[in-house]
């Protein structure tokens, strides 16, 4: 299906596209191709041509009737006629707020993290926000012609964002926003995740009318179920069609130095030891491996912020060694409705990588965690199957 970005209207209830793949991601980035066959009767074309326009089609996907995936059609990559189609491109909904800029100068201090990111959201779509600091912003930028544009043209159609208990986390958050930045919205909730544990994702669903809807969901230190709670293990052989063991010790860090720059202020902030280690590893007797983190987006105004955000960073770039993936059969369970983005299952394989135990057990027996998902429909010349990304789950 199709609807319009802005006004949420009915584009389209049906395209003929043949779409190659689309998928999520936990924090952002995802992404869906695909191409509509072009008949030579323009009057056959026409509506479907115009319900995929650019900038303006929030395309949606629909498993067994329930939305499963949602995102706005940027961009046509098409460079031919003879193929026969249009190709499109697609990203989630998350995407808008990277072509949203902080415009004015925002201050957070020591507010309730879900409530800035809430507030950034909002920010992006009006410009309105109560952490304006109007004696710092540039009048420029509050001139009642442009508000009023943005009012008009900023919106963002069926998206539900978290309201009562959901829309607290219970953390306070600092950061300082300048107007002379021109900051992207999105990169601000990059710090957010980097630094303050925050993990989000925009779902698609249904809301209490029966209507198609996009949710914000939040959470602070990890989203998803446990393994207990998920509902679904992952086997292999079995609903697992085949994996992956990739592991990248090439690209892990065991101490991580973090930097922000002064942004106006006079310091230049760095981490301090024992910030960004992982000391239990480098207790195990893996060698010191180090890098570096710049903070983006805001204003740094403590050393707990940037050493706080170097603890963030290890974490990540110690869990990001093992990244299993995994291919669920097309038709199998779990289907694309039964995973919530940062699932934890359990993962039992017996390969030549993996043999069998003593016991007959599998030699493979691991906690994942589903950090996102590629799905490759049915098509002429495909089968269809489901790519979940994974990481090691931290149990305990």
């Amino acid at each position: 299906m199709a609807t319009d970005l802005v006004s949420g209207r009915v584009l389209a209830d049906s395209l003929p596209l043949t779409v190659q793949s689309f998928g999520m991601q936990l924090n952002g980035n995802g992404s869906l191709s695909g191409s509509l066959a072009l008949n030579e009767l323009y009057s056959v074309n026409g509506p479907a041509v115009a319900a995929l326009e650019c900038r303006r089609c929030v395309l949606w996907v629909l498993q067994d009737g329930y939305p499963v995936w949602a995102g706005v059609v940027w961009d046509w990559p098409d460079m031919s006629r003879q193929s026969g189609t249009l190709p499109i491109s697609a990203q989630t909904l998350d995407s808008i707020w990277s072509h949203r800029l902080i415009t004015d100068t925002l201050e957070y201090p020591q507010v309730d993290l879900f409530q800035a990111f809430i507030d950034l959201v909002r920010y992006g779509m009006s410009k309105q926000s109560s952490y304006i600091e109007v004696g710092v912003s540039p009048p420029a930028t509050r001139n009642a012609a442009y508000l009023a544009l943005v009012a008009a043209t900023g919106g963002v159609a069926r998206l539900v964002v978290p309201s009562g208990p959901a829309a607290f986390s219970g953390i306070p958050w600092t950061a300082s926003y300048t107007y002379s930045d021109l900051t992207q919205v999105s990169s601000t909730w990059q710090d957010m995740c980097a630094s303050g544990n925050l993990e989000y994702a925009f779902v698609p669903g249904l809301d209490s009318t029966g209507n198609l809807a996009v949710f914000l969901r939040l959470a602070y230190l990890q989203m998803g179920r446990t393994a207990a709670a998920s509902g679904y293990t992952l086997t292999y052989p079995g609903n697992v069609l085949d994996y992956g063991y990739q592991r990248t010790g090439s690209q892990s860090s065991n101490l991580v130095w973090a930097t922000a720059p002064p942004n106006g202020g006079p310091l230049q902030w760095q981490s301090q030891y024992p910030h960004g280690a992982d000391l239990p590893d480098l207790d195990a007797g893996y060698p010191l491996m180090e890098s570096t983190v710049t903070w983006q987006g805001s204003v740094v105004r403590s050393q707990a912020q940037v050493d706080a955000f170097a603890d963030g960073q290890v974490v990540l770039r110690s869990q990001a060694m093992t990244l299993p993936t995994i291919n669920v059969g097309g038709g199998g369970h779990p289907m694309l409705r039964d995973i919530v983005l940062g699932d934890t299952t359990t993962l039992m394989a017996t390969s030549p990588l993996h043999p069998p135990r003593s016991d007959g057990s599998p030699g493979l027996q691991q906690q994942v965690r589903v950090v996102g998902w590629t799905c490759y429909p049915p098509g002429p010349q495909q089968s269809e199957y489901t790519q979940l990304s994974t990481s090691a789950a931290i149990v305990g």
